[in-house]
Order: C-alpha cells, then sequence, then structure tokens
C-alpha cells in the first residue's frame, strides 16, 4: 500500500485548510505533484491511501474537483472528532440551520444575509460548488461567532468572538459535542481537551495545535507494515517531522514540488529528512541540482519526474479553423508595451489568429490596467475585442449574464481573461492551439497544464516541460523572434503534430505502470 501526505495547508493557520468563499479565492491553482501521483496510481490500480494531518471540513469537495474522490484517506480530526470513515454526504441546506421564527434571507452578488425583524442576524458563505462552507452569526452589526460546515452534513466547528477577535475555536462530534477547544489570542494557542474524551488523548491540554497533530500523526503511521507499506510525504515544513515517525523497514519517499519547501544549509530538519527517505522526487532540474549542492551524497536517490494534469484532453483544438493564443501574463511583471505591441501586429498580419490574454486571481484595478491599455494598441490596429471576460459567478445571482456589456456574443480577435480556478483554465485551454509565457519563470501550473494537453509553448527560459523545437520554443531575442516562433507552430500543422506527438510520449514515460516502475527501480537501488 501507497500512503499519501500531501502538504495541503492553510496559509495562515497552517494546520487549517479552511476553504475559502468563492469571491475570494486566494490561491487559486490547487494542482500539485500529490494530486498526479496519487491519479497515477489510481489508474494503474494500485493500492494508495491520503494520509491527512490537517483540518479540512470541505475536503471531499476538494477531492471531486481533483478528480480524486475514489481515494480512501485517514483523517487526523475526523479522528480528533469522532467521524466515522463511513460517514455519508447528507445534503444541507440553509434552513437546515437553526433559526429563530420570522427569519428571511436575501441573495447578494456575494453572500447569503439572514434577517429577523429587519435586523441582520448572519452571513452564509458559500464554495465556488455553490456548498455552504460558514455561517457568521451577528448580533448587534458585531460578530458572536462562526460556524464551519463539514461537506457531510453537519457543523464541524465553531470559532466564538471577543471584542471584535476570535477568541477560541471549539471542533466538534458530529452530535456537536466539543472535543478540543483551542484558543486564538496573541497570548497562547494552548489546546483544552473536553475531560469527556480524555481518553482519546495522551495529555489533558496541549501548548498548540502542531502538537495535538503530532501525537495523533504518530499513532497513525506507526501502523504502517515494514517490508510492505511506502510512504510519500510531499516535502513541506511542516511535514518534515513525519519522517521520524515512521518505522523501520517503511519505505520513504520525499517529493519536493515548486518552491513549497525553502531549501537551505542551516535547516537541520531537511537534512535529516534527505538522509532518512530511500527516494526523493523533485518536480525540476533547478530543485534538483539545489538538492545536490546541499547534500551531494544523495546523487544516487535524486530523481526528477514531470507532473501532468490528466483532466487536460490532447489535441482537440483542431477542430477550430482559428488558431487561438493562450498569452499568460503575469500581474505582477507584465510584458513591455513594446511586446504587446508586437503581438497586436501579429494579429493585424494574421486574420484567424485570436489571443486570449489570460491572468490568474488578478485584482479589478490590475486586469483594469491592463484592459485600458490593450484597448489603446488595438484601436491603432484596428482589432475588436470582447473587453474583460468573468466567470459569471462573479456577477451574483441577481445579474444575467445578457445584461452584463462585458459579455458580447461576436466573434473576436483577443479578450482579457481573469482566471479564478483551474477547471476554467482547462475549458479554455480545450481549443487552443499555442501557448505563450514570456515571463521570467514561466507559471508551473500553465506548463503543466500545456503538456498535459499536448498545446506548444514559447518561453523565454528553458524548462523541463518544454524542448525547443520538440514541443515549444525558447525565445534569444524577445520581439524579434516572438513572430517567428508563432509562425512555426501555426503556419504548418506538421511542428504542430510533432509537438502533440512528443508530449504524448512525455506524458507516458511519467504516467502510469513505467512511472510506478521507475519508483519501484530507484527505490531498491
Amino acid at each position: 500500500m501507497y500512503y499519501f501526505i500531501p502538504a495541503w495547508y492553510g496559509s495562515e493557520r497552517i494546520w487549517h485548510n479552511t476553504t475559502m468563499p468563492w469571491y475570494w479565492s486566494k490561491d487559486m491553482i490547487e494542482f500539485d505533484e500529490t494530486i498526479h501521483q496519487i491519479r497515477v496510481f489510481h489508474e494503474a490500480g494500485v493500492d494508495r491511501k491520503l494520509v491527512l494531518p490537517h483540518y479540512c471540513p470541505q475536503l471531499r469537495y476538494y477531492l471531486h474537483r481533483q478528480d480524486l474522490l475514489e481515494t480512501d484517506y485517514l483523517s487526523t480530526f475526523d479522528h480528533i472528532q469522532g467521524v466515522s470513515p463511513h460517514q455519508e454526504m447528507v445534503p444541507i441546506q440553509i434552513e437546515d440551520l437553526e433559526w429563530p421564527a420570522h427569519t428571511s434571507f436575501t441573495y447578494t452578488p456575494f453572500q447569503i444575509v439572514a434577517f429577523c425583524r429587519g435586523q441582520e442576524i448572519a452571513s452564509i458563505d458559500l464554495g465556488i460548488d455553490g456548498n455552504i462552507l460558514s455561517v457568521r452569526r451577528v448580533k448587534d452589526k458585531e460578530t458572536v461567532y462562526v460556524q464551519y460546515l463539514d461537506d457531510r452534513g453537519f457543523i464541524s466547528s465553531v470559532i466564538y468572538y471577543k471584542e471584535g477577535s476570535p477568541f477560541f475555536q471549539d471542533y466538534l462530534t458530529p452530535e456537536g459535542e466539543w472535543v478540543l477547544r483551542e484558543l486564538l489570542t496573541d497570548a497562547s494557542h494552548m489546546v483544552f481537551v473536553n475531560e469527556a474524551f480524555q481518553k482519546q488523548f495522551k495529555r489533558e491540554t496541549y501548548p498548540d495545535m502542531g502538537e495535538v497533530v503530532a501525537e495523533k500523526m504518530k499513532a497513525s503511521l506507526g501502523d504502517l507494515v515494514p517490508d510492505q507499506d511506502r510512504l510519500v510525504i510531499a516535502a513541506h515544513p511542516a511535514n518534515l517531522p513525519f519522517v521520524q515517525q515512521v518505522g523501520l523497514g517503511v519505505s520513504k519517499v520525499l517529493s519536493f514540488y515548486g518552491q513549497r519547501q525553502p531549501l537551505s544549509q542551516e535547516d537541520s530538519s531537511l537534512h535529516f529528512s534527505l538522509k532518512e527517505v530511500d527516494l526523493v522526487l523533485t518536480d525540476s532540474e533547478k530543485t534538483k541540482q539545489a538538492l545536490l549542492g546541499l547534500a551531494p551524497s544523495l546523487a544516487s536517490k535524486v530523481h526528477r519526474l514531470t507532473s501532468f494534469d490528466s483532466r487536460l484532453r490532447l489535441g482537440s483544438s483542431q477542430e477550430r479553423k482559428e488558431s487561438k493564443i493562450f498569452f499568460y501574463l503575469d500581474e505582477k511583471n507584465l510584458p513591455s508595451q513594446s511586446v504587446l505591441q508586437k503581438v497586436f501586429e501579429i494579429l493585424g498580419k494574421n486574420p484567424l489568429f485570436e489571443v486570449v490574454f489570460a491572468i490568474y486571481n488578478a485584482s479589478d484595478e490590475a486586469v483594469a490596467t491592463l484592459d485600458h491599455q490593450l484597448e489603446d494598441l488595438a484601436r491603432e490596429r484596428g482589432i475588436a475585442s470582447i473587453g474583460v471576460q468573468v466567470d459569471s459567478q462573479e456577477l451574483g445571482e441577481n445579474h444575467l449574464l445578457e445584461d452584463a456589456p462585458l459579455f458580447e456574443k461576436k466573434q473576436d480577435r483577443y479578450r482579457v481573461r481573469n482566471f479564478f480556478n483551474e477547471n476554467d483554465i482547462i475549458k479554455e485551454l480545450e481549443q487552443t492551439r499555442l501557448i505563450v509565457d514570456i515571463s521570467e519563470e514561466p507559471n508551473l501550473y500553465t506548463q503543466i497544464a500545456g503538456i498535459s494537453a499536448g498545446i506548444p509553448q514559447i518561453n523565454r527560459t528553458q524548462t523541463e516541460y518544454v524542448d525547443h523545437l520538440r514541443n515549444g520554443y525558447v525565445l534569444e531575442e524577445m520581439e524579434e523572434e516572438l513572430e517567428k516562433a508563432m509562425d512555426y507552430f501555426l503556419r504548418d500543422l506538421k511542428p504542430w503534430n510533432e509537438s502533440l506527438i512528443y508530449s504524448v510520449e512525455k506524458i507516458q514515460e511519467y504516467t502510469g505502470q513505467r512511472l510506478i516502475a521507475k519508483w519501484e527501480g530507484w527505490m531498491k537501488n
């Protein structure tokens, strides 16, 4: 059995991954190498299970979005809160929650607000799937407490407020009894155990939630069977201590992805973990070389593996006569005016080219600035645009797409699109012929999505996802080569088809039984 410890942690409270409301998503890219690995093992029919240290009451919706709902899991907080592994999901409606008589509900573009006799008593936040995330209870315009719902149909925890700030959080059983009480003040994050559940814990109090998690994870990892089970740990500062909690004879894999785990010569926990594990995986040559710089003696067990997102379909853009170009833009480092001028010059020469300027989770100000800049350039070239396209969710229930001037029905040569989740990126790429990302450091998920869909990519920096003139084009001179690179893949079908075949070969090398055979072989050596 393969066990996977992911790094799906919260940004503010490390052991909490409480899903953000759909209108306030800070981290829109959820995909990582753990998701890729589990999908590969699932498709190959290999037994696998997630081990989750963190609190995640909306886990099932997350797994569903990533096509992982059929994967079994061991949840530390389910164990703490007495939730059965066989707990069924029961759809819960707003009316199922407790409300005083004469409560009415108003649907705003962002929240559902509850009123009683003209006074606001609560606001309800929803997830991107329309599921209820939390209920903020209000009295005299002050927050009294916030209830967090488990996606299986019960209140999972409650944060109580004092003088406008969070005071403590109770973690509940499905029946509503509190098991743990965590202080949330600046002075203390102590955790108290309810006397009724004391037998399940070694201590009556803990200095912080990390100590509770460590105790429970040690017990879970102690059940792994030597010489049979394998543990794959996503490299993250919160996960490194788990390496030491695994018994002898259990093979351990440490997996690096992006910049999630800082690489420092002074990090003793990282050094110990690298020596303790049997196999180290990285998603890039850059990370591999950095690790070998920290510990040159580990060369035989450090290997690079490319991740793919299997939700994308290969080669469907051939169905269109137009060539759609997905031009990724980094909000913090937009292209120069001369580069954008070059793009519109190319559009002017090629009537069947169209460009989607893609920006991820950007501020309204950044999108407006970009849109005005592009409008001026397009006007000079006489090229029509649709302006900024947003998702229907952003308009709210009280707005119709037909009423929004941003949603015109005509065919347009370019548009700006602000993406807020992976699924919308995947849909956009279904009909895309070419990806352009000329950022100094190409966006990791865009590269993964591109090769997964067999779409050639133009970059200014060489990476392991793109090989020059095979499945992409690496620019040496920005404006001078951009048109040449576009023409290479869009003028002649042969290079585009060869790029697709090359991507398929790469995907086959790093998926299915071939990938698992690589792992097994590396761990034996």
